[in-house]
């Protein structure tokens, strides 16, 4: 006797349902997991660039304070404008004793009867002075 066998069974729509149910449920979890990974890696990553602005912030203070103390902040106490302002008197006072000098130098030149070159180098001053 051959035994006969039952075909397979069709779900039925209500089996279909739980199972699309049951998809979803987990789709859901998984989501929600890697959800809670993502925002643990976050919160560490926030912890950590706090961290380097911190330490950041309190080099910036070091040597802002070091800046201070070595008298390497020069802007503060002679500003650009002062600088040049110097810088220009000084050339004012380079000029006119360099002109003085030259005008003497002639003067002995002309006492001599020689040329203003050969002055110039018995003074030591060459072409490139």
């Amino acid at each position: 006797m051959a035994s006969q066998q039952s075909p397979p069974s069709v779900p039925s729509s209500e089996d279909a349902k739980l199972s699309a149910k049951e998809i979803k449920y987990r789709s859901e979890m998984i989501m929600a997991h890697d959800r809670s990974k993502l925002q643990d890696s976050l919160i560490t990553q926030i912890s950590t660039l706090e961290s380097q602005l911190e330490s950041l912030n309190s080099q910036v203070s070091s040597t802002t304070g070091k800046l201070e103390i070595d008298g390497s902040n020069d802007y503060n106490r002679n500003p650009p404008k002062a600088t040049i302002k110097q810088h220009i008197k000084l050339l004012h006072d380079f000029n006119e004793i360099r002109d003085v000098g030259l005008h003497l130098i002639g003067m002995i030149a002309d006492e001599r009867g020689v040329g203003l070159k050969e002055i110039l180098g018995e003074f030591g001053v060459t072409e490139k002075d």
